[in-house]
């Protein structure tokens, strides 16, 4: 019986290990792994000539409607993840309003209307309401995952409410009571955000290293030695997101060694930029900061030691407003740029295993975040899959929305097909823009998982 989809003679690279064989799709999964003569011949069949084979990245971190439409953003950015090699994306969505459940339903229905590839939502703590809502979430809608914000002082230029320590410890309480609960947190502590940043702006200081020291590592470390013991305190799996301190990631390792369930991500922009480049100006900033290059290469030694678990882009577009770095809004695009910034920084400069980064990219946060099917090459899984040609070398260039850090780079190792679900979305540099609306949310009811 033929299978619709064989790729074959490709370095098969999953989160374990690698081999020369390819793999069999039927109905959107994966249904034979193996060597050619372990897999059935199909209706369409490619020769990947030698080129990685991989899951397609799980980004677990992103923002989309928050500046921008939402319908459009769920069109335009799932296309520029689809060329990233991106397969599916987790979005941190925010509702000021009490209720998820109305929120979520909506939101999953636009976007399943838009998405090229699929999608899932985390919910965040936005006022003291959503603590005590989470049951009914969680029942409702399937999302298990909430964020609670730190860092975000009154008037902050997006509109966030940061979490108090008693809602923190709250949603970790009712969290660590579902069967994949997990909470996300912002680390930085607020209250010295803020004195540190009105210290600082009296100073005159307009330019970007202002903003980075004016929320110096310490902020960001106590924050996270605060929601670790949390976490252990309730028995809570927490997610320490966007980390940009050398330190972070050793802090996580000793509390996983005294048996706290931390996961460490970071992101793209945090080891390949800093606040002191001198091509960047304010449109860079981002919260937390950019930071110095001791910190830089401390998350390097971390990543390269295993103690980091994702990486997240926290891809966000946002129209700068051209003010000081005190009124701009934090946040860039990196959909399309993260696997082939790790490809070239990681694996190629660095050392990096294809294993590790397949281990970072989809494999843990599809696990952390409870996600049937995707991070993996495996039969039954979902045919979510990356053609890397690891040798390709092309220059970074931007044209949609947002703020990109990377314009004018060359890189070496760029993906060159993306397949969702065994649906062809990216091919010969160009996205198939009939499969748009056929992405499918991911985090769903308990009575639609597979």
């Amino acid at each position: 019986m033929k299978a619709e989809l064989v790729l074959h003679g490709a370095r098969v690279v999953t989160h374990v290990g690698e081999f020369h064989g390819g793999v069999a799709v039927d109905g959107g999964r994966i249904v034979a792994v193996g060597d050619r003569d372990a897999l059935p011949s199909g209706h369409r069949e490619i020769d990947l000539e030698g080129r990685a084979l991989m899951p397609g990245v799980v980004d677990p971190h992103c923002h989309l409607g928050v500046d921008y439409d939402y319908d459009s953003d769920m069109r335009t950015e799932t296309a520029a993840a689809a060329r990233g090699g991106v397969t599916t994306v987790v979005l941190f969505a925010r509702n000021p309003k009490p209720g998820y459940v109305d929120f979520y339903n909506e939101r999953r229905m636009r976007g399943e209307a838009q998405a090229i590839v699929d999608f899932g939502f985390h919910f965040g703590i936005q006022r003291p309401e959503h603590v005590a809502e989470i049951p009914e979430v969680a029942a409702r809608t399937g999302v298990q995952s909430f964020k609670c914000h730190m860092g975000y002082e009154r008037g902050n230029p997006i509109g966030i409410n940061s979490s108090t320590d008693d809602w923190v410890y709250g949603a970790m309480r009712e969290a660590a009571k579902l069967p994949r609960g997990v909470v996300s947190v912002h680390c930085e502590n607020t209250d010295l955000a803020a004195m540190l940043k009105e210290e600082m702006k009296a100073t005159g200081r307009v330019d970007l290293p202002a903003y980075t020291e004016s929320r110096p590592p310490f902020v960001e470390e106590e924050a996270i030695h605060r929601v670790i013991r949390f976490a252990g305190l309730t028995g809570c799996p927490l997610y320490i997101v966007h980390t940009s301190v050398g330190a972070g990631p050793g802090i996580a390792a000793a509390a996983r060694a005294r048996g706290v369930d931390v996961t460490v991500e970071t992101c793209p922009h945090y080891l390949t930029r800093t606040g002191y480049d001198k091509d960047l100006d304010a449109t860079a900033k981002i919260s937390p900061p950019l930071r110095d290059a001791e910190q830089q290469n401390g998350l390097w030694r971390a990543l390269l030691a295993g103690q980091i678990g994702t990486i997240g882009t926290d891809h966000v577009p946002f129209r700068k407003n051209g003010g000081d770095v005190w009124s701009e809004k934090p946040g860039v695009v990196s959909f399309q740029w993260e696997l082939p910034l790790m490809l070239h920084h990681a694996v190629h400069e660095r050392g990096l295993p294809l294993t590790e980064l397949v281990r970072m990219n989809s494999y843990t946060p599809a696990k952390r975040f409870g996600l049937p099917g995707k991070g993996a090459i495996a039969v039954g899984a979902d045919a979510d899959l990356v053609v890397v040609d690891l040798d390709e070398e092309r220059t970074v260039t931007h044209t949609g929305k947002g703020t990109c850090l990377w314009e004018g780079w060359t890189l070496r190792g760029w993906p060159v097909m993306t397949f969702v679900r065994g649906r062809q979305i990216f091919a010969d540099g160009e996205v198939v823009e009939d499969w748009h609306g056929s992405g499918r949310c991911v985090t769903v009811p308990d009575s639609e998982r597979p």
